[in-house]
């Protein structure tokens, strides 16, 4: 008789259960146990991991023969959800935590009716999280889409002249506008948007055979003349798994949109994949600026609507001149020689405004919303006379308003400058009220390859005292990797001023490069350094050499992929670059890592801000290893986590800047007297 005991935390199991419902734990299969006739008793193969037959699965969508620690991340994050916790994991390479959390998401979510929102920061990640998905649909029935926004999926949008620079709000109105038409049955209407509703059957048959990735789903769609993103809504409430970018969380109005669509509220399990890049996207959300050129085209527009009064007597050109003087006064006063940027009073340009003409703070909003509405007619005139942009006094109006709301204790206010002129910017520090829908949910999963020190991640959320933590190591062979670094060189801007320091930087990067014979990257902190120490090196290194090209994504991608089919070239990139972070190298693509320097942030009036910010509240010395040291380790080993992506996968890397000493136990790195010799000997040992 099958035992009625959880075998890990002895709990009663009701016969029949495929977990325990206490710990989450998999009810093993027991002697005697019968087998369906109909249920697969087959192996298929995917990316080098076996599909198990369904009756042989250690989880109920766990697809593959676990790796060590795979059970274990699945059932931490089958025990968190069960008690509404969040769960902050930092899961090494070869966990395989794209499955191992769609698995223990998926069997919560399916027991407790919920729907899985899955958050990617690219659409490569997001394809391998359909790949995934596809492979689990094997052993069990489960649905998924990969959803982008309106500008890369309308095909209707990509026919207009310039649609790239097209404001969202004005894509919008324009869509809402042809489906409009399509409905009343009039002219101008959209043909994509026509045929969604009768294509529907035929896309969920599709997309529940295929699985396809954004791309294919959109060539898929266009193919049938849908518009694909219409599609995509049309078909998102049927489905167990929702992939999508950051901002559909983050953005409010895209939220609203996106749960009123999968009619879910907030009845969902969210998976945040790469979630040390999370913060940092919840506060580009809120940051923003005015720009001088953005009160010239207001200023334009206003003329041409005779000046509209929008308080008062106040017109809108007497406002913006002022505003306009007051930029000008405050670069004048705070931008020295060498700078760009400079803090101002939070309250400094609304203070003098109202003093100006005589307003209250609600008079200033008031114009402040005058000025929107003017600009929301005059939008829509525009949209009529088949001019596709948003009114320059509704975008000057939103920021204005946005600028005067902003709260002191989450932004930051400078004054700045640039090729295009000077401006007003508002950095957010803290994205509570940005990441305040994820923090309300009864329990969510955030991952990453590189999330240390955990702690830090959870408090700049400001996720729950319930929140558990968990570090799942690689599961390959620590004989595989290895890293050194040598103390005889510096990226340390003082010392990078020395004479001689270039050069010696630049020999060890040709000794490196002629001496081991693999495919090897070399990581520098910017630009601006490998600019400098390329004519030192270019000639020496008797390797192919390909070279990351700022500004040229196309002509850099095309090297990486000529260097990827070499075995003995080198490339070139920087540390802040989607090379060192979004790409991987298995196999001989890429065994040898150089890194040129410590990647700290540069100082800048926002880092320092928020290094004031965690100093005050966490204590003195935290903002420095929130803000500069933590970035700079996570960098490296991002880095050299592009060598080691399967288990047979043997790589080196050796940094070059003596002050890695102080992180060795991070990266796992050794002080080497002979990095030439030492490199030469890890590879001829493999």
């Amino acid at each position: 008789m099958p035992s009625l005991f959880c075998m890990r935390c002895k709990s009663l199991t009701p016969p029949g259960a495929d977990r325990c419902r206490v710990c989450g734990a998999p009810v093993g299969d027991v002697e005697g146990k019968q087998h369906c006739l109909t249920e697969r008793t087959f192996e298929l193969k995917a990316e080098g991991k076996t599909i198990v037959a369904r009756n042989k699965l250690s989880a109920p969508f766990f697809p593959y023969e676990p790796r060590e620690s795979q059970m274990d991340i699945v059932n931490d994050i089958g025990v968190a959800l069960g008690a509404s916790q969040h769960i902050v994991m930092e899961s090494g390479t070869g966990t395989g935590k794209t499955i191992c959390a769609l698995a223990g998401a998926l069997h919560h979510a399916r027991t407790n009716g919920k729907k899985v929102i899955y958050l990617t920061r690219t659409i490569s990640q997001s394809d391998h999280v359909m790949r995934e998905l596809r492979n689990i649909s094997e052993v069990r029935e489960v649905s998924g889409i990969a959803i982008t926004g309106r500008k890369r999926s309308c095909p209707l949008l990509r026919t207009m002249m310039g649609y790239e620079d097209i404001m969202p709000h004005v894509l919008s109105r324009l869509c809402e506008e042809k489906k409009a038409k399509s409905v009343q049955g009039g002219n101008g209407g959209c043909r994509f948007y026509d045929r969604v509703k009768s294509s529907v059957p035929r896309l969920e048959a599709y997309c529940r055979e295929n699985f396809p990735t954004s791309d294919e789903l959109d060539e898929y769609c266009e193919s049938l003349d849908v518009c694909p993103y219409e599609a995509r809504k049309s078909l998102i409430q049927g489905v167990d798994v929702v992939v999508a970018p950051y901002v559909h969380i983050l953005s409010e109005d895209i939220r609203t949109n996106l749960l009123a669509h999968m009619k879910c509220d907030d009845n969902v399990v969210l998976i945040v994949d790469e979630a040390h890049n999370l913060i940092s996207a919840a506060r580009d959300q809120g940051n923003f600026s005015i720009r001088m050129k953005d009160l010239d085209k207001a200023m334009e527009e206003a003329a041409a609507l005779k000046d509209p009064v929008i308080h008062g007597t106040l017109r809108a050109g007497e406002l913006i001149g002022f505003l306009r003087a007051l930029i000008k006064g405050a670069a004048n006063e705070k931008i020295t020689l060498g700078t760009k940027e400079a803090l101002i009073a939070h309250d400094r340009i609304e203070s003098k405004i109202k003093a100006k003409f005589s307003m209250t703070d609600n008079e200033l909003l008031t114009a402040t919303d005058r000025m929107i509405s003017i600009g929301e007619l005059r939008t829509e005139y525009l949209l009529d006379q088949g001019t596709h942009e948003l009114s320059e006094l509704f975008k000057l109006g939103v920021l204005l308003k946005d600028w005067v709301s902003s709260d002191e204790g989450q932004f930051i206010k400078m004054i700045r400058a640039d090729a295009d002129g000077e401006m007003l910017s508002a950095s957010c520090m803290d994205p509570k009220d940005i990441t305040m829908f994820i923090r309300s949910l009864k329990g969510a999963v955030h991952m990453s390859g590189t999330l240390q020190p955990l702690e830090q991640y959870a408090r700049t959320m400001g996720l729950p005292m319930s929140t558990a933590t968990r570090i799942y190591p690689t599961p390959f062979p620590p004989e595989n990797r290895s890293v050194v670094y040598v103390n005889d060189v510096t990226t340390k801007f003082e010392d990078l001023k020395r004479e001689g320091m270039h050069e010696r930087i630049a020999k060890h990067i040709v000794s490196l490069c002629n001496a081991v014979n693999k495919n090897t990257l070399v990581f520098f902190l910017s630009y601006g350094l490998m600019a400098k120490i390329r004519p030192m090196i270019e000639d020496s290194i008797e390797k192919r050499l390909y070279w990351e090209e700022s500004g040229h994504q196309k002509r850099t991608m095309a090297s990486l992929e000529q260097f990827k089919k070499g075995r003995n070239g080198v490339f070139f990139t920087v540390m802040s670059g989607s090379i060192a972070e979004g790409i991987d190298f298995p196999g001989d693509e890429a065994s040898f890592a150089i890194v040129v320097g410590i990647p700290y942030p540069p100082p800048t009036v926002e880092s320092k801000a928020m290094s004031d910010m965690f100093d005050k509240r966490y204590g003195t010395g935290i903002g420095w290893i929130y803000v500069s040291e933590v970035p700079a380790v996570r960098k490296i080993k991002q880095a050299i986590g592009r060598l080691i992506r399967t288990e047979t996968d043997r790589g080196m890397a050796v940094i070059l800047d003596s002050r890695a000493s102080r992180y060795t136990k991070q990266l796992d790195a050794k002080l080497s007297a002979d990095a030439v010799g030492d490199s030469l000997r890890f590879f001829r040992n493999g």
